[in-house]
């Protein structure tokens, strides 16, 4: 990367011209062009279909006005054609082309999905009423039909009446059939979100997130059910190594492998995640450090076996090892004093010469 100096005395001597916005009628000034066209589009597309100026509407809204997005365009024309856009449906289409999404969205989302619950009830409730006073009035019009001079007339009000309940009922039928599969791709798209911002897009694992949820109720139950509980960091040995010799394409292959063959593990008493980097931490329910040394030797002696090679050239790898520290619940307050037990036993197994899994001292 070249860098070009531009001196000082010529950038002074060409200021960047300011353009001036008009003025409206209250001194103001307002945007004008292409831009304040756009502007008044989104606007519109949101009036349209009662939807809220909140930054989620406003970006979905933007991005199909200026067709940055075909997926998305494509999710907002069946959302168009099949009733017009709605907190849910927008909430939808985020759900499905985010891949991670803050807390604060995911709850946005879920109030939107509320009021459009609130929307169904008031809507029952509605329909409840032209219930009851459809049926007032044919007890109202039973009694007109025995006279014969205003029989003729209350049977024409009945068939009124009787149309435009069926006409209602069939509108709040659509209505209702709209809502709830809106709903349910809601919820649909809410899960995979929650699942894609749970997980390590390089290796499928869950991620730091994840385990964060996981190890505290994990801590948790075995203080409930006064089980072991014991958790391990394994990380790659001289990895950098890897990456500045083969680059980082295989270094991500590197981690993926290690990764595959910590997950071939997994169970419902073992839960694995990636850490961060070339780190990954193990989480072990009801067993203690032993065990858990034991199970973590046994992936650590296969890994370290193998001769690899580069598919895609040939090239030799050799053998890819990883060191790790174990530590466990007891005697420690929470789960981020284990974590820091296993990250002391770690670095005394890579300073003791690496491809080691080490047990942290009780005063570690």
């Amino acid at each position: 990367m070249l860098v070009h100096k531009t001196s000082s005395a010529k950038r002074a001597a060409d200021p960047v011209p300011v353009k001036e916005l008009p003025l409206n009628s209250e001194g103001l000034q307002t945007p004008s062009g292409p831009w304040r066209s756009l502007y008044d589009k989104i606007g519109a597309l949101l009036f349209e279909n009662s939807l809220e100026p909140t930054p989620q509407n406003f970006d979905v809204c933007h991005r199909y006005l200026t067709a940055s997005d075909g997926e998305l365009n494509s999710q907002v024309d069946r959302a168009l054609k099949s009733g017009g856009l709605t907190a849910v449906s927008v909430a939808s289409i985020i759900a499905q082309r985010s891949v991670e999404m803050s807390a604060e969205d995911l709850g946005q989302m879920a109030s939107g999905a509320q009021k459009q619950l609130n929307d169904i009830l008031h809507l029952l409730h509605r329909s409840s009423e032209d219930v009851k006073s459809y049926g007032h009035s044919l007890e109202h019009n039973r009694t007109m039909l025995e006279d014969p001079e205003t029989t003729v007339r209350t049977v024409d009000e009945l068939i009124t009446l009787t149309k435009a309940m069926i006409e209602k009922s069939r509108q709040v039928e659509e209505k209702l059939r709209v809502s709830s599969e809106e709903i349910t791709s809601l919820r649909d798209n809410l899960a995979e979100a929650r699942r894609a911002a749970d997980t390590d897009p390089l290796t499928g694992l869950p991620n730091r997130g994840s385990l964060d949820r996981r190890l505290a109720d994990a801590v948790k139950n075995a203080r409930a059910e006064r089980k072991p509980l014991s958790i391990a960091i394994c990380d790659i040995d001289k990895f950098k190594s890897v990456n500045d010799t083969h680059g980082h394409l295989v270094g991500d292959e590197v981690i993926k492998f290690v990764a595959s063959s910590l997950a071939k593990k997994d169970s419902d008493r073992l839960f694995v995640a990636r850490f961060g980097g070339e780190e990954f931490v193990l989480l072990f329910e009801g067993m203690d450090p032993i065990a858990a040394t034991q199970e973590l030797n046994e992936v650590r002696q296969r890994v370290s076996s193998l001769d690899l090679k580069i598919t895609s050239t040939g090239a030799k790898l050799g053998k890819i090892t990883f060191s790790a520290g174990v530590a466990d619940l007891e005697g420690r307050s929470n789960q981020s004093a284990m974590l820091k037990a296993a990250d002391t036993a770690l670095y005394r197994a890579k300073t003791d010469g690496r491809n080691r899994v080490y047990i942290a001292d009780p005063s570690e």
